[in-house]
């Protein structure tokens, strides 16, 4: 790669890999995927795949766990299977959304709820509404005044005509996803920005008719994964934790792990908690919980003493070859792979002796240097007491992340990020 430092790993890739995992004609709405977007998630095919993969070498396997569970696609296609399934996630959308996503509701109760609701969202009701608006930082640059008056009128809807907590939870998924496709943002950007001013002069959205498209959407979605939970021995159970410690997660529980991980700090790879900001102010979650997601995610706090060596070759040459060009941006790499290293720790805890493991991840750049995230991960978990298996291979071909970046932070000049997914395999000996 002309222009880029690879650091190199120290672990052979496998060679064989007869199946092709691009999935690139898949439907990835599939059932309750259709609920929420969020960014870079695991697309259904893949954690179905490599949750069949990991049972047909553990067929006596009965509990999973995603300890990185966003919004919950390796829960939902681990119930689909017959798996108890626990999942974690810090971000408190992404819980929500996750929830949604895995919980049945029944048809005939879902349908008399919702159309009591819709009853109430009509055009009329709307213009003569004079409830309370909440108010929080930024409102009227990220919406304008008529999109916040129908929105909070939504809000209002939903609280006093959805009796049942499920489905509360899923009309406010939509409502959610309504808020980012109703704002004032960039809604092809998981990062905060504004229309530009010509297309925000032309930018009229029907926010009750969004609303109600999303929620039909979620409606069908439902039928058809109520249908798939019938192998299911229980609900997937999904806890709001930091992933160094999950402590309200059993311990020496689980067969199998599945997981995509962050691939850096979230202020310089994925904006998880620009993604999510929006949405969990207008929500009712505090100011401190809205905009401090990013902060609280792996490689967001400072604390972490930089002398202590992470059990990975590869980190350390990456963290080297960085602080030639930025010491400041080596610090944040290190950040990262020192909790990710202490999340992993935490992991193995929770897994049986014998467990088997898939991490889907990505490589990365960082000042023209190139991370092998997924030789990291083997060098990490080795350490912890694993065994690696295999290595496969994914292009792709749909996900929403950007194909370039900046790391020099020079106006003009970009570098590739992450266009493949490695999706490693591990045992761990226990």
């Amino acid at each position: 790669m002309d222009g880029f430092l690879m650091i190199p790993t120290r672990f052979p890739l496998s060679l064989q890999q007869p199946e092709n995992w691009d999935f690139r004609e898949a439907d990835t709405k599939e059932g309750t995927h259709v609920i929420h977007s969020y960014p870079a998630m695991m697309i259904p095919p893949v954690a179905r795949g490599l949750i069949a993969r990991l049972r047909k070498i553990k067929p006596e396997a009965q509990s999973l766990l995603d300890p990185f569970c966003g919004a919950g696609t390796v829960l939902v296609e681990g119930a689909r299977q017959g798996l108890i399934a626990w999942g974690n996630d810090l971000n408190p959308l992404a819980v929500r959304i996750a929830s949604a996503r895995t919980t049945p509701i029944a048809e005939e109760v879902l349908s008399r709820e919702l159309n009591r609701l819709d009853t109430q969202l009509t055009p009329c009701a709307l213009s003569g509404w004079r409830g309370t608006i909440p108010e929080f930082a930024g409102r009227d640059f990220w919406f304008k005044p008529e999109v916040t008056h129908a929105l909070a009128f939504i809000r209002a809807q939903i609280a006093a005509q959805l009796t049942n907590a499920h489905i509360r939870t899923l009309a406010e998924m939509a409502f959610s996803e309504t808020v980012r496709l109703a704002s004032n943002t960039r809604n092809g950007e998981f990062k905060l920005y504004r229309l530009p001013a010509a297309k925000l002069a032309a930018f009229h959205p029907d926010v009750l008719g969004l609303f109600r498209q999303t929620m039909r959407r979620y409606q069908e979605g439902l039928r058809t994964f109520n249908i798939d939970l019938q192998n299911a021995p229980a609900l997937p159970r999904i806890v709001r934790e930091d992933a160094r410690s999950l402590t309200s997660i059993p311990d020496h529980f689980f067969d199998l792990m599945v997981s995509s991980p962050p691939y850096g700090d979230s202020r310089t790879t994925v904006a998880y908690g620009q993604f999510s900001r929006l949405s969990l102010e207008w929500l009712g979650f505090s100011p401190e919980q809205a905009r401090t997601v990013d902060r609280q995610l792996l490689g967001g706090r400072p604390g972490s003493d930089p002398t202590l060596a992470i059990p990975s070759l590869a980190v350390q040459q990456g963290i080297h070859a960085i602080a030639s060009h930025d010491p400041v941006r080596a610090r944040q790499v290190y950040l990262f792979y020192h909790d990710l290293d202490q999340a992993i720790e935490a992991i193995t805890r929770k897994l049986k002796p014998g467990a088997l493991c898939a991490w889907v991840v990505a490589n990365r750049t960082v000042k023209r240097i190139v991370l092998p995230t997924h030789a990291i991960i083997r060098e990490l978990s080795l350490a912890h007491g694993y065994e690696w298996l295999e290595d496969l291979t994914r292009n792709i071909p749909n996900k929403r992340m950007p194909l370039s970046n900046s790391p020099t932070n020079v106006q003009g000049e970009t570098g590739a990020t992450m266009t493949q997914e490695h999706m490693v395999i591990l045992r761990y000996r226990g």
